[in-house]
């Protein structure tokens, strides 16, 4: 994981989309000298793909293993969505803190829009 996390460092100015999707998540090792690269979107899939023979070539010379392969799975996003509104906010908290339903309850609180 090291020549994949310098690699992906050499990415960080020049092209930052890049080096996010290299970085957003933990690449797997897969039997056969196989990476596989978890990715957030299609976006992402097409840049590393867009960019998979130059990556391949210096992970080749780094590594002195001309077999690795990068196979690119698109993953469910498992981030939460952000909460905007005073309504959703509020909603996250209790989620967190189920003591803050029982708060607002015991005080008969409301949000104000």
């Amino acid at each position: 994981m090291q020549a994949w996390n310098k690699l992906a460092a050499s990415h960080k100015k020049g092209s930052p989309a890049l080096y996010m999707a290299m970085t957003g998540h933990q690449p797997k090792l897969l039997p056969d000298n196989a990476i596989l690269l978890p990715l957030d979107n299609t976006i992402q899939e097409d840049l590393i793909n867009d960019n998979k023979p130059a990556l391949l070539s210096m992970l080749h010379k780094e590594l002195r293993n001309y077999a690795i392969e990068i196979h690119t799975e698109i993953i469910k996003n498992q981030r939460s969505r952000k909460a905007y509104l005073p309504k959703d906010k509020l909603q996250k908290l209790m989620e967190k803190n189920p003591d803050i339903r029982r708060l607002q309850k015991e005080m008969g609180l409301d949000l104000l829009y």
